[in-house]
């Protein structure tokens, strides 16, 4: 029957490009946080040469046809390996596995700039290579049916965070400090089951501090480890008004926005206006570190419900990792509790690899698997293209035969 538990494998490369996460996972239909505290992260880091490939994918000029073609079916073959690296690490054979969810690699992301526009997004990593390599069933190009019903195609995590961390009656918000930071603003159940779940990216998170990270070191450091460059820094409050004061900050919920509008030229920028009022390398990251603090303090003051405060924000990804972008969040909602996902038994490098096995997980049963008030999508969908692999006519009987009988051909 569909409500049988299922062996998953998660698998996300995220906006830094740095590696492919995978997490193995058994959920069943309706998972909770205890179905989740028991999987196995696994992380792949992209060589140079990938991530060199990968990020020519981001400029218009080397992105050609024939070069995205050909690294569509690279990225497949990386992410075959990544999944079968994630089963050898939980001990477990490909046999074993029910079904794959990939979300790829993000090369564009295009969402519409007002309801009723359509957008478009683009995410490599060819699925059919991944069923051909592992044999298993796998789910794949998810934020596209999304944005089909009129939503962003993000934030996706949403998903998740209504799942797992809804509470009775308080007001919980989940964080996500990756390349770009997000965030899910969950009312309590109190506020009737189907209230609004308020989501959106909050802008750059890693991504920009990443880039002048590097910059600044000859590439000899890809980020500011343990926040320690930016802690020893002070914070221009004069520059840090003028970087707020930017159009997407304002903007309502839902938003996204990513490596187009804050990738490396808005990097370059706002690296060069730093040296331009004489700053110091370290008050330059404190200052872009104290941007990420307010924009994302500012989208939880102003999204949570009047009726029902914010008692904890739960933070998770690479960020959550940074004690100066955590203490610059802390600063700024005075009298919430700042905690990460890892208290609740979630890696924070895992949190999206598991968002992606949930979202198959659903997919595969047929279940919808976003939050459209979270996305601005018009209705819920059910997100993802399914790849047969060898084991999935056995998969479809032990779902939706409870008799044992195979399906009809």
């Amino acid at each position: 029957m569909a409500s049988r538990r299922l062996r998953v494998i998660g698998l996300i490369s995220g906006t830094s490009a740095d590696g492919i996460d995978g997490v193995c996972v058994e959920l069943p239909a309706s998972p909770s946080l205890a179905d989740v505290r028991s999987l196995v992260h696994h992380h792949v880091p992209l060589t140079p040469g990938q991530r060199d490939a990968v990020f020519a994918s981001f400029h218009t000029a080397t992105a050609t046809a024939d070069f995205l073609c050909r690294l569509n079916a690279d990225l497949g073959e990386w992410f075959a390996s990544a999944a079968l690296e994630t089963i050898a690490n939980a001990g477990l054979t490909p046999s074993d596995i029910d079904v794959v969810a990939s979300h790829g690699q993000t090369v564009f992301h295009d969402p519409p700039v007002r309801a009723g526009d359509s957008g478009s997004t683009l995410q490599l990593g060819e699925p059919s290579v991944i069923a051909e390599r592992t044999g298993v069933t796998t789910v794949a190009d998810f934020r596209v049916r999304d944005m089909a019903a009129g939503g962003h195609g993000a934030p996706l995590v949403s998903f998740l965070d209504d799942r797992l961390f809804r509470l009775a009656d308080s007001t919980r918000v989940l964080l996500n400090l990756g390349g770009i930071g997000n965030i899910t603003v969950l009312p309590p159940f109190s506020h009737g089951a189907d209230a609004p779940r308020v989501a959106c990216d909050t802008g750059p998170a890693n991504m920009v501090l990443d880039w002048i990270v590097s910059d600044l070191t000859g590439g000899a450091s890809r980020l500011d480890e343990g926040g320690r460059m930016a802690s020893s820094g002070i914070v221009d409050e004069v520059w840090l008004r003028d970087l707020l004061d930017d159009d997407y900050f304002r903007a309502p919920a839902p938003k996204t926005t990513g490596r187009e509008r804050y990738g490396a030229q808005y990097a370059a920028r706002v690296l060069a206006e730093g040296r331009g009022r004489g700053l110091p390398n370290n008050d330059i990251l404190a200052t872009i570190t104290a941007m990420t603090g307010a924009t994302v303090a500012s989208d939880i003051v102003r999204n949570a419900p009047d009726r029902a405060p914010v008692v904890e924000v739960v933070a998770g990804g690479g960020g959550a990792r940074n004690p100066a972008i955590m203490s610059a969040i802390a600063a700024r909602i005075p009298g919430v509790r700042l905690s990460t996902v890892d208290e609740y038994g979630i890696a924070s490098q895992a949190k999206e690899a598991l968002l992606f096995a949930m979202l198959g997980n659903a997919a595969i049963r047929g279940n919808e698997n976003t939050v459209a008030s979270s996305t601005g999508a018009r209705h819920a969908t059910v997100m993802g293209k399914i790849v047969p692999g060898s084991n999935y006519r056995s998969l479809m009987s032990r779902l939706f035969h409870p008799d044992g009988s195979p399906p009809s051909a």
